[in-house]
């Protein structure tokens, strides 16, 4: 149960902040919010990360909805009780991720990006909060296999 809890909890507050972001933020301007350290700079990406294929739509929801569809029935068989029970959360935390981006693509065309981190000396990234849950969850799937089981 927690776990969907999760993946919905992910899903509503990405697809919030996204549609907050296209009513406040100003399109391609960037607002320091921290100083030198975060700022908020709404773009609209028609690709992914760093805008990479940009205008290859069909391509980028063709591959991004089957690993949706194969991390989705993981999810599932763990759910049912079939495979470790431990990558529950860690699924659900990539899927909300991964379904918020894939339905603003699939709706719009574009994904909502508005955060940036400056990195010194780096093309860093302007993303949002569903590629963070989708890095989190991929690198919490990463390492799982490396934790032990507590014995009961």
């Amino acid at each position: 149960m927690r776990a969907i809890v999760t993946f919905f909890a992910i899903l509503g507050l990405d697809l919030g902040t996204k549609k907050w972001a296209e009513e406040k933020l100003p399109l391609n301007q960037k607002k320091e919010i921290v100083k030198n350290r975060l700022y908020f700079w709404h773009i609209k990406n028609g690709g992914l990360a760093y805008n990479r294929f940009d205008g290859r739509r069909k391509g980028i929801l063709l591959s991004t909805g089957a690993l949706l569809a194969l991390y989705s029935c993981s999810f599932c068989n763990v759910l049912r009780g079939k495979g470790d029970r431990r990558m529950a959360l860690p699924l659900a935390v990539t899927l909300g991720g991964g379904y918020a981006n894939f339905w603003e693509r699939l709706k719009k065309g574009k994904v909502t990006d508005f955060l940036f981190i400056p990195v010194e000396g780096k093309n860093a990234p302007i993303f949002n909060l569903a590629d963070i849950a989708i890095i989190l969850g991929a690198v919490w799937l990463t390492i799982l296999p490396f934790c032990k089981m507590k014995k009961k």
